[in-house]
């Protein structure tokens, strides 16, 4: 027998608590300064397009260098948004890296631009397997490796991680990037991730959520792939298993200041929470 349905009388705060929400984690309807490096658009043609403007001396010839820098549109390819919904194919990508080191062999260390992004790019495939081998158990708290760790949960703490309101200028500003624009640098999702779990403890899986959320370039597996990773849950450790961080920190060689965000656009108002 059909269900006959009524309305409530509610107002949007007393919604948005019934569902879990709040309305502080809503972004504000302008930054000002603060603009994404990209302006991604839908589609095939624009991921073309963006993979001919990155496949340039100027670009991937950098990328051994830049991979790790925290903002800008050339520090790295920014492809992951198109090939996280299918609109670009990682065999695209890769042909097309290929016909670049065809024609620069001879440029100084092009080599070690190629083949590193080449790695990177088959770390998607990697957590492919790993997410086919494990199934469901890469969401359990305890991962594939069924490993218990001390995790926490705090409201209070987890809304300020997700707000940049840590009080951590890098962290922070690295937040409301992500919350205001999609997206956040490979590096700086280390850094977060490493922030929330291995300082303030919280449940590894709230961070994993909270990207997924967020994210433009969202992948289940590579997400919480990653976050399982920098967790120690991921699998039973064995010979040759590239888990864990694969690196920590601000890219090498280059200053962050004194609170460590100094040169970052995201980074106006953090001092203060």
């Amino acid at each position: 027998r059909a269900k006959k349905w009524f309305t409530v009388s509610a107002d949007v705060n007393t919604l948005l608590e019934m569902m879990g929400c709040s309305k502080d984690v809503a972004p504000p309807l302008e930054a000002s300064g603060q603009l994404p490096a990209i302006d991604w658009k839908g589609g095939e043609s624009a991921a073309m397009t963006r993979l001919a403007e990155y496949v340039v001396p100027s670009g991937l010839g950098t990328y051994h260098r830049t991979r790790n820098q925290l903002h800008g549109a050339s520090h790295s390819s920014h492809l992951s948004p198109w090939l996280a919904n299918g609109s670009l194919s990682p065999r695209t990508v890769y042909w097309r890296i290929k016909e670049y080191e065809a024609l620069h062999s001879g440029a100084e260390q092009s080599f070690d631009h190629i083949y590193k992004f080449v790695f990177e790019l088959s770390w998607r495939d990697y957590f492919r397997f790993y997410c086919a081998r494990f199934g469901r158990s890469v969401f359990f708290l305890g991962g594939p490796a069924s490993r218990s760790r001390p995790w926490r949960r705090d409201n209070e703490v987890e809304m300020r991680w997700k707000l940049g309101r840590t009080g951590v200028p890098l962290v922070d500003a690295l937040m409301r990037e992500l919350r205001l624009t999609g997206y956040m640098a490979n590096r700086g999702r280390y850094i977060v991730a490493s922030y929330l779990l291995h300082y303030l403890g919280i449940d590894w899986r709230v961070g994993a959520d909270w990207f997924e959320r967020c994210l433009i370039d969202h992948d289940v597996c590579s997400n919480y792939g990653e976050w399982a990773s920098m967790a120690g849950v991921a699998a039973a450790p064995s010979k040759g298993q590239p888990l864990g961080l694969k690196g920590r920190g601000p890219s090498a060689g280059r200053s962050s200041g004194n609170n460590g965000s100094a040169g970052n656009p995201w980074a106006k108002g953090t001092s203060t929470g």
